[in-house]
């Protein structure tokens, strides 16, 4: 059913489309997310704080900035929800665009599908991770320290489902460009 949708939404033009978008805005938004990050001086790298499971320990970060450090690493945040859009989006069409090349093989179709779907599932949980961010941040020093084993949960499950993806991507690719080399050419 989600993967007649998947056809039925994303037909073979508009997914070449989607990917060639993303593959030049993903670089971009990277690099653009990346400097945000770095200019809010966040005193500690991604996952030591995504991955950290403790209010206390984010709660010492937000100790060691400013002010206008901690309204800088807001507004990160804020353009991480558009990055992860577009990362999202290009699993989903990276990964739709393979399964249609290899729909010689039902099977390996339906596996890219499903991989679109965890790039989806992954920017999703991105997005409720950044929410618990955006939530702790809002108040540095008094927030609920459930909301850091909550935030790092999220960042778990979008580590986890990003690593599946990726690696699957780069598997699959692997597997298209071999079938294309032994393919017998036509005379």
């Amino acid at each position: 059913m989600i993967l007649d949708f998947l056809d039925s939404f994303f037909p073979e033009n508009r997914t070449r489309k989607i990917l060639l978008i993303s593959i030049i805005l993903f670089p971009l938004l990277m690099i653009t997310v990346n400097y945000a990050f770095e200019q809010s001086g966040y005193p500690a790298t991604f996952t030591e704080s995504q991955l950290s499971f403790s209010g206390e320990e984010i709660k010492s970060h937000y100790q060691l900035m400013t002010t206008e450090q901690i309204q800088m690493y807001i507004f990160a945040q804020l353009i991480d929800y558009i990055y992860l859009i577009i990362y999202g989006i290009l699993i989903l069409s990276t990964s739709l665009f393979l399964g249609r090349k290899l729909s010689d093989s039902p099977k390996i179709k339906t596996y890219c599908y499903f991989i679109s779907i965890a790039g989806i599932i992954s920017a999703c949980c991105d997005a409720v991770e950044n929410a618990f961010i955006l939530s702790m941040a809002s108040n540095p020093l008094q927030f609920n320290n459930f909301l850091a084993i909550l935030h790092s949960v999220f960042a778990s499950f979008k580590f986890g489902l990003l690593g599946i993806s990726i690696s699957s991507i780069i598997i699959v690719t692997i597997v298209f460009i071999i079938k294309r080399i032994s393919k017998p050419s036509k005379q």
